[in-house]
């Protein structure tokens, strides 16, 4: 069974991904006006892993930590540039709203 989590966490993101999983997708939605990301993340362990962190059990170097952080943030930036971009490309929708708020 392959198992998937979905989380905009980038704290939690950086867990999985220090404890052997990893990102397939990142995936974003507009909401009110802004875009929301959500990591999609995959691994052998990723149940346990995301219960000990939701249990706030998760253990991990703060070092290690922190920079993957970062590295999930960047990830997460240049995805959101490229769902806006596309959105931005998109012909607006017959009776719809034009992507920057025109009709």
């Amino acid at each position: 069974m392959n198992i998937k989590v979905s989380t905009n966490d980038f704290y939690e993101t950086a867990y999985y991904l220090l404890n052997g999983c990893e990102v397939v997708d990142i995936a974003g939605v507009k909401v009110n006006g802004k875009i929301i990301c959500n990591c999609i993340i995959t691994g052998d362990n990723i149940s346990e892993l995301q219960l000990a962190y939701l249990n706030g059990k998760a253990e991990a170097n703060i070092l290690s930590l922190r920079r993957m952080v970062g590295q999930v943030s960047a990830w997460v930036h240049t995805a959101k540039k490229k769902i806006k971009n596309q959105l931005i490309q998109q012909p607006p929708e017959p009776g719809g709203i034009a992507p920057g708020g025109a009709a």
